[in-house]
């Protein structure tokens, strides 16, 4: 499993996840409240070795669509992200896959950081049809050449 499928297996294992969502969409989010969508933004090399292995870093967008009826339900939403990051923060060993000149290689995410969790969408229609947040999330990771 490469690490967008990692990342997402990992979110859907979020103890409280069934409290919000029974999913977490690939690039896209429902309007509807209760709803996750998590969109790969970027991969990058950090390191290599003279053999090959590489560190890698990928960065992520995870957008949530809660229900902001009152002050109650937007507290509730950010603690939930905030307990998501700290989660998140704990996840390591997981394996990954990526295929590098036609060959697929094995690695482990070895951390993981969440935050920027924020506001960035209220309807203009209706404030009680569910408000967007952003959470950003970089997951770090090896690539080992001839495994």
């Amino acid at each position: 499993m490469n690490v967008i499928e990692a990342v997402r297996g990992l979110l859907m294992d979020f103890p409280k996840i069934n409290e919000v969502v029974g999913e977490v969409h690939i690039d896209f989010t429902d309007p509807e409240p209760t709803s996750y969508g998590l969109s790969s933004t970027d991969d990058a090399l950090i390191k290599e070795d003279v053999l090959g292995n590489q560190l890698r870093q990928h960065t992520f967008m995870l957008y949530t669509t809660y229900s902001s009826m009152n002050d109650y339900e937007r507290l509730s939403n950010s603690s939930v992200l905030t307990e998501l990051g700290v989660w998140l923060g704990h996840q390591k060993g997981i394996e990954v896959t990526t295929e590098i000149a036609g060959t697929e290689c094995i690695g482990h995410i070895t951390r993981i950081l969440a935050g920027s969790g924020m506001l960035i969408a209220v309807p203009e229609e209706n404030e009680f049809e569910g408000v967007q947040y952003q959470l950003q999330i970089i997951a770090d990771y090896t690539v080992t050449i001839g495994e």
